[in-house]
């Protein structure tokens, strides 16, 4: 890929993710690295066994971000990777608002695109820059695995 740092750097940005806050509130912020860091070894390999596909994508995301860091580092940018690791954080996503949209909010009762619209917004100002690292990283290696042409 001719934008290769480019890359690197939103690959960098998602994996970076994982210590910065992705939940702030009045009792602070959640990272995910915390909450990493407190498991113990021998139940790691349980834990992912029983994820759901959205928690393997989840986790697979930040295993993709890291080749990608590690071959950009090395001078190579594979579009399919670009494609895979900025894929799968607009496509969980999209499938967050489209489950949303679906089976109803706390009432039942489907919830319409303003709903989803104003739950968007309120969320965003829970929501911490960890999160948007990980959503916007993975938007940008999107698009350049879609549009950036691969070196000739």
């Amino acid at each position: 890929m001719k934008a290769r740092p480019l890359a690197l750097v939103c690959a960098a940005l998602m994996l970076g993710s994982l210590f910065l806050p992705w939940m702030s509130g009045p009792f602070g912020g959640m990272v995910p690295w915390d909450a990493i860091k407190e498991l113990q070894a021998d139940r790691i390999g349980d834990m992912l066994g029983d994820l759901p596909p959205e928690g393997m994508a989840f986790v697979a995301s930040f295993v993709l971000a890291a080749v990608m860091v590690l071959l950009g580092l090395m001078g190579s940018a594979p579009r399919i990777l670009a494609l895979l690791t900025g894929g799968i954080p607009v496509g969980l996503v999209g499938w967050g608002i489209f489950q949303a949209m679906q089976s109803g909010g706390t009432s039942g009762l489907p919830v319409s695109g303003d709903d989803i619209a104003q739950v968007l917004q309120e969320l965003s100002q829970l929501i911490g820059i960890g999160a948007w690292a990980w959503l916007g990283g993975g938007f940008v290696l999107l698009v350049m695995g879609l549009f950036f042409p691969s070196r000739t």
